[in-house]
C-alpha cells in the first residue's frame, strides 16, 4: 500500500512538471528566442514556487491575484452541479440497474444519451429563453442582482453575503441562490449522465455476487438490500470515475459562465484569450490543469484507502 501511494504521489509530480513545461511553450515570446528558450525554463520553475505567475497585460494585475478573485466562483458551480449530478444521478442509476432491460431502464438511459449529446450552450440558451425571458422565474445573469451592493471577500455570492451584516441578508441570500440554479442545472447534465451510467453499471454487477444472493436467502426486502449491502459496494468503485469527470465539468463552466455571465476562471479565461493576455492564459492553464490532476489523483488514493476490495486488487498485482 506504501508504495502504490509513493507510485502515485511520484506520477503526480512528474504530471505537475510536465504541464509547467507546457505551460511555459504557451508564451509564443519566448518560443522565438531559441537562445535562451532552456536557460528560460528553470526561473519560470521559480517564479511558479514563489507564487509569481506574471502580471496581466490587460488589468496590469497580478494574475495569481485574479484567479483567487475568480476561481472559487466556478468551483461553487462545479460543486453544486455535482451535487445535483449525485441527487439525481445515483437514484436513476440505481432504478436502472434494478430495471434492468425493462421500459424505465430504457427510458432513463435514452434520456442519459440525449443528455449527454446536447450541446452545453445550446441547452444554457434555452433554460435562459424558457425560465428567464418567458416564464421570469429565474435570474438569467450574475451571481448577485446589482441591488445588493455585498462586498467580494470570497469570490463566493452566498457565502459574502453570509458574511455580511447588512438588514437585507437574508434576502440578498436568497437572491443568490436563485442565480446559482440555472447555471448550476445546466453544468449538471453531463455529470448526472456519467453518474447514472456508472452507478448503474457497477450495481448490476455487483447484485450477480454471492453476498447479495446470501442476503436474499436471509429473507432481507430488496430495499434493504440494495441499501445495505448493493450501494454500499457499488458507489466506492465509482468515485474514481467521478473525479475524473472534474476536467469536462470545468471545461463546460467556461461556455456556461459565458451565457450567464458568471464571473468565474472559465470567463475570464475566454476573455483573457481573445484579447491575448499570455500571462492571464499561463496562469489560468497552469491553475485549472494542476488542480484536475490533483483532485484525480486524490480520489484515486481516498478510494483506496476506503475502499477494501480495491486494496485487494493492489495487493493481489503485487504478489
Amino acid at each position: 500500500m506504501f508504495l502504490y501511494i509513493l507510485r502515485r504521489i511520484n506520477l503526480l509530480l512528474i504530471t505537475l512538471l510536465a504541464l509547467t513545461f507546457v505551460v511555459y511553450l504557451l508564451d509564443v515570446r519566448l518560443i522565438g528566442q531559441q537562445a535562451s528558450f532552456w536557460s528560460g525554463y528553470p526561473d519560470f520553475l521559480r517564479r511558479i514556487l514563489d507564487g509569481d505567475l506574471g502580471l496581466s497585460s490587460v488589468s496590469g494585475q497580478p494574475v495569481l491575484e485574479e484567479i483567487r478573485h475568480y476561481f472559487p466562483a466556478t468551483l461553487i458551480l462545479c460543486m453544486a452541479a455535482f451535487a445535483i449530478s449525485l441527487l439525481v444521478g445515483i437514484p436513476l442509476g440505481t432504478l436502472a440497474a434494478l430495471y434492468q432491460g425493462k421500459p424505465l431502464d430504457l427510458s432513463i438511459m435514452t434520456a442519459g444519451l440525449i443528455g449527454y449529446a446536447v450541446p452545453v450552450f445550446w441547452l444554457a440558451l434555452l433554460v435562459v429563453m424558457f425560465f428567464s425571458l418567458e416564464l421570469g422565474w429565474l435570474p438569467a445573469s450574475g451571481q448577485i442582482s446589482l441591488l445588493y451592493d455585498v462586498p467580494s471577500i470570497t469570490g463566493i455570492a452566498v457565502f459574502d453575503v453570509l458574511m455580511s451584516n447588512e438588514p437585507w441578508r437574508q434576502a440578498a441570500l436568497h437572491d443568490a441562490l436563485l442565480h446559482l440554479i440555472l447555471p448550476s442545472l445546466v453544468l449538471a447534465v453531463v455529470p448526472t449522465t456519467e453518474v447514472i451510467r456508472h452507478v448503474r453499471s457497477s450495481l448490476i454487477d455487483v447484485m450477480k455476487q454471492n453476498y447479495i444472493k446470501a442476503a436474499t436467502s436471509r429473507g432481507l426486502s430488496k430495499a434493504q438490500i440494495v441499501w445495505r449491502h448493493g450501494l454500499k459496494n457499488a458507489l466506492p468503485p465509482v468515485l474514481p470515475l467521478l473525479g475524473l469527470q472534474l476536467g469536462s465539468v470545468l471545461t463546460s463552466a467556461m461556455i456556461t459562465e459565458v451565457v450567464f455571465e458568471w464571473h468565474g476562471i472559465g470567463r475570464w479565461l475566454i476573455n483573457s484569450i481573445a484579447l491575448q493576455d499570455y500571462a492571464a492564459i499561463r496562469g489560468a492553464t497552469l491553475v485549472v490543469a494542476g488542480f484536475v490532476i490533483v483532485i484525480s489523483v486524490s480520489t484515486e488514493l481516498l478510494t483506496t484507502l476506503i475502499y477494501p476490495a480495491r486494496r485487494k486488487e493492489l495487493y493481489a498485482k503485487q504478489d
